[in-house]
């Protein structure tokens, strides 16, 4: 559980978005996760006029190849499918970096052996995160090669970008922000070319260390207004009082 809500002078002019839908949620399902793995010598549109210029080289590399179908030329494997949270990263990044960056679980279509094909992979993450309380947040990627992350509010779009090819770090916002307790949409593309890879999504408030957001306030779809999921039950509970009266006056 994160640490509670307390001001700072470091944070005195966050960013602030508001969510979209306001309210305590702590029951999530997870996230809806796309992967597409793609050949040695598969050519996307950053550097694929090169002779040298085969696989994955960045974001606009990243969404070409999401957007190819199973089976299309040059697509070596797909996965889709609900994951319970975002941390996760190739063998030689297991084998090599985990005492280092932290240990993420094996990418979901991999084979736990560094010698099988684990290069030129992207991904993409969507659903909604909700923010337990009020308070200082921020939202950081620990990355190998590079991403795109989107945090989006009611009427609002935060964004961060690491293109083309990086070794691995995380990277947050520049300032913390400012949220309301709530769920907010998010967007995660992610994109591994050669060697080790990684992504994990973390979260800090005021200020701690940084940690995986946990499946608990993740969701793959948003979730009733907490308002109108009260008012549903007091609804249902009036109608079954109703009913009960109803069969005595029978």
């Amino acid at each position: 559980m994160l640490a509670g809500f307390a001001s700072s002078p470091a944070l005195a002019s966050p960013a602030s978005i508001q969510p979209l839908i306001a309210g305590s949620f702590a029951a999530g399902d997870g996230v809806n996760s796309q992967w597409v793995q793609v050949a040695a010598d598969w050519r996307g549109t950053i550097h694929g006029s090169q002779s040298w210029g085969t696989g994955l080289w960045g974001l606009a590399d990243a969404e070409a190849a999401l957007s190819l179908p199973s089976g299309a030329p040059g697509v070596v494997q797909v996965y889709s499918g609900v994951l319970g949270n975002i941390q996760w990263a190739d063998q030689r990044y297991l084998d090599t970096w985990a005492p280092t960056w932290g240990a993420q679980s094996l990418v979901p279509f991999f084979h736990p052996d560094p010698d099988e094909y684990q290069d030129n992979y992207a991904v993409r993450f969507t659903g909604y995160v909700a923010v337990p309380t009020s308070g200082f947040y921020n939202f950081g990627v620990l990355y190998d090669d590079g991403f795109r992350f989107s945090l989006s509010g009611q009427g609002a779009t935060l964004s961060l970008l690491q293109d083309g090819l990086n070794p691995r770090d995380r990277l947050g916002f520049d300032n913390d922000l400012l949220l309301d307790a709530g769920l907010y949409g998010f967007e995660l593309v992610a994109w591994e070319r050669l060697e080790s890879g990684v992504v994990q999504l973390a979260w800090t408030q005021d200020g701690g260390a940084w940690a995986t957001v946990p499946q608990t306030y993740l969701y793959t779809t948003p979730v009733p207004e907490p308002a109108t999921a009260l008012n549903l039950l007091a609804g249902l509970g009036a109608l079954a009082a109703f009913r009960r009266f109803a069969r005595r006056r029978v």
